[in-house]
């Protein structure tokens, strides 16, 4: 196995690679140490041996050198002790000008503490880098770069240094999917949409020395080679250093949509999930969202306490026993909302809620709610912060205005959205005679239902802003009238 070296200041690292037909095997780690290995496996022989020298070329350009083209690095023969004799010696000189002989990944639990406290704290950052650096640690370098927004200096390190800032997650930094922007777009703002086309094809997103964003994907229908498993790429990001404070994890594929669901990924998060995790989204780039399944979040409330922020788009979902102590922005987007989950949703604690956005759906794909499974809801008078909710896209619309005139959710309200639903102007009725409970209102949302002239001007003095705009026409039939959401299959 072909042996390279680097060493550089505190950094003195192997790298072993064996090319083996249609794959190579990679070993890595700290000269002295047994690394780890990773093996990568290709359509054919002559594409893993390009992909081969494309490696072993790219670690020359980043100053390995070749030691032993044999065997070097075996324990016991000749070659592996005098590589690893010498570098070791250089090592050790230069690590006690950088620090006295630290470890690289350097721990602090008082200063560390702080940033998990709160994860955008640039200040507790910054304090971190400062005594990093103390200790020879080329992690508090990356912070302070990052934090000085020197984006370019700061890719620059990482690259260097793959080995260490990386790891194992080198051969994951791009999102392992076919890379088309679907249909979902629509449903962001316009600084949302160029936001995620800049990033979207980044597996990790960085911030202040670490990942801050992890963007997990995989289908089926891919061009890569890659046949990975995305739990396993999860895992070793919650495993490595520069996991150690993810923020942010974004899920969109794990397979074939109407086959795979995002289970494995939801169960190993309740586990390992880092305390910094403030956002989580299930579904940030679907088409047929009827085809996607992101399975039971049960398993994965007790593993993010800290949680802020969950959005969801998918066809099937449950949320089980939902307890989200800190969460202040919730989204479920679905064309097929079960009555299980509506329940779920309705009875959570979250008691720090702010903004609680449930899409219901169409029977045809799973969404069989009736307003009997929004009533608990309504009925809901210990949610203090909740100011915008959202019972949209709904068969039933017309019943949920009913059901408004006497519902205690209404009273801390800025903003209730009955939007992509079926409202006719029975609803619009309804919502009249509930005009004190609504009167306090600031927005009321009725964009694309099926109101008629008569029934936007019914409801356009409820409150000070009330949305009516893209009403849509019924499907005649006949002596049959359809209505539809906006959002099924």
């Amino acid at each position: 196995m072909p042996r390279y070296e680097f060493s550089e200041g505190t950094s003195n690292k192997f790298w072993e690679i064996t090319l083996s037909g249609d794959s190579f095997t990679t070993t890595y780690g700290k000269i002295g140490t047994a690394g780890q290995s990773t093996s990568k496996s290709f359509a054919d022989a002559a594409k893993a041996k390009a992909a081969y020298d494309k490696a072993v070329a790219e670690k020359t350009k980043k100053g390995y050198a070749l030691v032993d083209d044999k065997g070097g690095g075996k324990s016991g023969g000749k070659s592996a002790a005098k590589a690893d004799d010498k570098p070791a010696a250089k090592a050790k000189g230069k690590a006690k000008d950088a620090g006295a002989g630290k470890p690289l990944d350097a721990r602090n639990p008082a200063l560390e503490a702080a940033i998990v406290a709160d994860p955008n704290d640039r200040e507790a950052y910054a304090v971190f880098a400062d005594w990093l650096q103390t200790q020879g640690d080329l992690r508090g370098e990356l912070i302070s770069l990052q934090l000085a927004n020197k984006d370019k200096q700061a890719q620059a390190l990482i690259d260097k240094h793959a080995d260490y800032f990386l790891g194992p997650l080198a051969e994951h930094v791009e999102v392992h999917d076919a890379g088309y922007n679907n249909a979902s777009s629509h449903l962001r703002t316009s600084a949302q949409e160029k936001a995620w086309q800049k990033t979207q094809r980044q597996a990790f997103l960085w911030r202040n020395g670490y990942i801050h964003r992890v963007r997990l994907s995989h289908d089926s229908y891919s061009d890569e080679n890659w046949k990975g498993k995305t739990v396993d790429v999860l895992d070793a990001v919650l495993g490595h250093p520069s996991g150690r404070y993810v923020v942010e994890f974004a899920f969109q594929s794990n397979g074939d949509p109407n086959e795979d669901d995002l289970q494995d990924l939801i169960n190993l998060l309740g586990k390992k999930a880092p305390a910094t995790t403030r956002k989580i989204s299930f579904g940030d780039n679907v088409d047929q969202i009827s085809w996607h399944h992101t399975g039971n979040l049960d398993k994965l409330w007790k593993g993010v306490p800290n949680l802020k922020v969950l959005e969801i788009e998918t066809g099937e979902f449950e949320v089980g026993k939902m307890n989200a102590p800190a969460l202040e922005r919730a989204i479920f987007i679905t064309g097929g909302l079960s009555p299980s989950c509506a329940r779920g949703i309705a009875k959570a604690t979250m008691p720090a809620i702010q903004h609680l956005e449930i899409y219901y759906g169409d029977p045809n794909y799973g969404g069989d709610c009736t307003v009997q499974d929004v009533l608990p809801m309504l009925a809901r008078s210990d949610l203090g912060q909740l100011r915008y909710l959202g019972l949209k896209n709904s068969m039933f619309s017309n019943d949920i205005a009913r059901a408004l005139v006497k519902a205690p959710v209404l009273k801390t309200l800025e903003t209730l959205d009955l939007s992509l639903g079926t409202m006719t102007d029975e609803g619009a009725e309804a919502l009249v005679r509930a005009k004190d409970a609504l009167a306090h209102l600031q927005v009321l949302d009725l964009t694309r239902n099926f109101l008629s002239k008569k029934g936007i001007k019914a409801v356009k003095d409820l409150c000070p802003k009330v949305i009516t705009g893209g009403q849509e026409e019924a499907d005649e039939d006949g002596d049959d009238t359809y209505y539809y959401v906006s959002i099924a299959e």
